[in-house]
């Protein structure tokens, strides 16, 4: 079998599974230094190693166990770091109406395990998959083949960061990862007026609202961005209407 995609309806589950995992093989390395930090940065917000390892294991979200463990350091009360790991990943519930469409009518225990594992990249597949037509009998196989190699490869690498992150040379400077996995996980979503709009604003009102207390600018710049980008994409949708009907009358 290639590596690539292919529309075989006739697959097998396994042959589904199988592509998927090939699919997130070369994602691996990327979560070798934002899994050593983030796991490093359990540990300092006082989690211990095991509760850095469940951490990993239970959330399975780079961004927000990143920005629960800062608010976490800096003394921030715990509903408030917890409701800002929260409001980081508010786009799982994009990608989740996205794909409800297709597996509304899946079993209570299939939809679990949709929501369990989605994540940025199984995502990207996910619609990568369905774009193209693959697999189209065994969406689920597929699904979790990406997730057999990037959950326990998110676990693994985070366990390194809290059971050797002591170890680690300081001139590695793994925080600055942090940072740019960010910005190589947006930029590609990018794609509308209103999606750069946001950025923009976010972008924005994070550095204006850096100086609140307990780190709450981040909450702000979220609100300010995700508003700012429904704005602008109500706006282009408004003006765009009587072009449309005068198409028609025409």
């Amino acid at each position: 079998m290639s590596d690539a995609l292919h529309t075989d309806v006739a697959a097998s589950a396994r042959d589904a599974l199988v592509s998927g995992a090939r699919q997130c093989v070369v994602l691996t390395p990327s979560y070798i230094p934002f899994g050593l930090v983030c796991g490093v940065a359990a540990v300092q917000a006082g989690l211990g190693e095991l509760g850095a390892i469940a951490l990993a294991a239970f959330a399975f979200a780079g961004s927000s166990q990143a920005v629960l463990t800062q608010f976490l350091t800096t003394g921030a009360p715990l509903v408030i770091a917890v409701a800002s790991g929260l409001v980081v990943n508010l786009r799982m519930a994009v990608y989740s109406a996205a794909i409800s469409q297709r597996i509304g009518k899946a079993p209570r225990r299939e939809r679990i395990l949709w929501a369990a594992f989605l994540v940025d990249q199984t995502f990207l597949f996910e619609e990568q998959r369905h774009a193209k037509r693959a697999f189209a009998m065994h969406p689920l196989a597929f699904f979790l083949g990406c997730a057999a190699v990037l959950w326990p490869t998110w676990i693994a690498t985070n366990a390194a960061g809290a059971l050797l992150g002591a170890q680690l040379p300081p001139s590695w400077q793994l925080e600055f990862t942090i940072p740019l996995s960010f910005v190589a996980m947006v930029v590609p979503l990018l794609k509308t007026r209103a999606h750069i709009v946001a950025a923009l604003a976010g972008g924005i009102a994070g550095v204006a609202l850096f100086a609140m207390p307990l780190k709450l600018g981040l909450i702000g710049a979220c609100v300010l961005g995700t508003c700012f980008g429904l704005l602008v994409d109500t706006w282009f949708k408004a003006s765009t209407q009587p072009q449309k009907g005068s198409e028609k009358r025409e």
